[in-house]
């Protein structure tokens, strides 16, 4: 450890009398090295947790460069492609690493508990820009942030959520609000926005989470210092509920997905049937362990990936071919799941074959039990493990539930 300090220390001392930019540029990767060495270390509780912020210098490799703006990697190579990193303490033993660059008229500042994501995040703020006035001036428009939080935003939730997010920008940020300055955006503003959505509640809370998740993310990057949107009113919507099918409704279902037109989408009919699965969570991932159909628990946040196992009614084997690979009903867009709702009772959906699940199943097992396999109970699947109940006896559960059939 006290090795360790010394190179730090060394390190920092070399790169404040270094002259040359080869020197420069050189000693800083070093520095990264031993950075990343003493985290590596922290985490296997080699070297205690520090309670105050540690400053360094991170180097970004020439893959890395490759997203930037290319008006800022000449401004950056120049300075040896060389950032500014912050290590805070967060809670009691958490930590984030905050990015930054000033320099030139740039302003660049992000932060992310993962140094790879903040990385990202550091890459992504730079992707769109032009030219360091953009920074001198704050000239920075709600539509190009909001461009810049639906890229970052791409891969880190469902494609059909990010499509939704990117279809409500499209439809409702007109030309006047994306070319304005986010700086001057106030709330008295965004009130008069939300003011069409006042008769369509669904509408108002999903409009509302958008506008937050921009200006939450500008505030993060340092591009504004307040969410004008923390004072606008959040009015969650009001579910309807879904009710489950009857069992002459289950019965005309399965008999419906015989069909020749439905071939493409008869596994996934009886796969939302017989697992209660959401409609998202039929995907590439979606496979069978043993006795168990397993899928990814797509409720989970924060990028936080969980899996759930569901014991395989042995009348299941007898409707679904398991040898054939599970598809996403979404990769057609929702071509997958109209045509499922074809097969079903008019004015049904295929979210009514989750609810039908449930019901049947809790006409048999404990209701916790079918928490868990719907995965919306506390008591959830950490990987592949149960935190409470083992697979024997999940089975078991399983074999009492009574299916209508055909």
């Amino acid at each position: 450890m006290a090795k360790l300090s010394d190179d730090l220390i060394t390190i920092s001392t070399m790169l404040m009398t270094a002259s040359g930019r080869g020197e420069v540029i050189r000693l800083a990767g070093e520095l990264n090295s031993t950075i990343l060495k003493a985290m590596d270390l922290e985490k296997t509780g080699a070297i205690p947790k520090q309670a105050k912020a540690l400053s360094a210098t991170i180097k970004f490799t020439s893959e890395e460069l490759k997203g930037m703006s290319k008006t800022f990697k000449k401004e950056f190579i120049a300075g040896g492609c060389v950032a500014h990193i912050i290590k805070r303490p967060s809670g009691k033993s958490g930590v984030y690493y905050e990015i930054r660059y000033r320099r030139n008229g740039y302003n660049i500042t992000v932060s992310n508990k993962d140094i790879k994501i903040a990385k990202q995040m550091f890459i992504a703020a730079t992707s769109r820009l032009e030219s360091p006035e953009v920074y001198r001036q704050g000239a920075v428009t709600f539509g190009q942030m909001t461009d810049e939080w639906l890229d970052y935003k791409k891969d880190k939730v469902h494609i059909r959520t990010w499509q939704t997010y990117k279809m409500h920008a499209e439809k409702y940020f007109d030309a006047k609000m994306k070319n304005t300055n986010i700086k001057s955006i106030r709330t008295a503003k965004l009130s008069e926005f939300m003011s069409q959505f006042k008769d369509r509640p669904r509408m108002y809370e999903e409009m509302r989470i958008l506008l937050n998740s921009v200006f939450k993310y500008a505030v993060l990057n340092a591009v504004i210092s307040h969410n004008p949107v923390t004072l606008l009113p959040f009015k969650r919507a009001e579910r309807i509920s879904r009710r489950s099918l009857t069992d002459e409704e289950i019965r005309a279902f399965l008999e419906n997905l015989k069909d020749k037109r439905f071939d493409n989408v008869r596994q996934a009919g009886y796969c939302l049937y017989f697992f209660g699965v959401r409609p998202c969570e039929l995907d590439d991932e979606t496979h069978i362990e043993g006795n168990f159909f397993v899928c990814r628990n797509r409720k989970r946040k924060n990028g936080k990936i969980e899996y759930k196992k569901i014991p395989v009614p042995s009348v299941a084997r007898e409707y679904i071919d398991f040898d054939k690979p599970f598809k996403s009903l979404y990769k057609d867009n929702t071509y997958t799941s109209r045509t499922i709702k074809e097969a079903l009772p008019s004015g049904l959906v295929p979210y009514n074959l989750r609810h039908t699940f449930a019901t049947t199943c809790q006409k048999f097992v404990r209701p916790d039990i079918v928490d868990i396999w719907l995965g919306d109970s506390s008591e959830r699947l950490v990987g592949r493990v149960y935190t409470h109940f083992d697979d024997k006896f999940m089975c078991e559960q399983m074999s009492k539930v009574k299916f209508v059939t055909i």
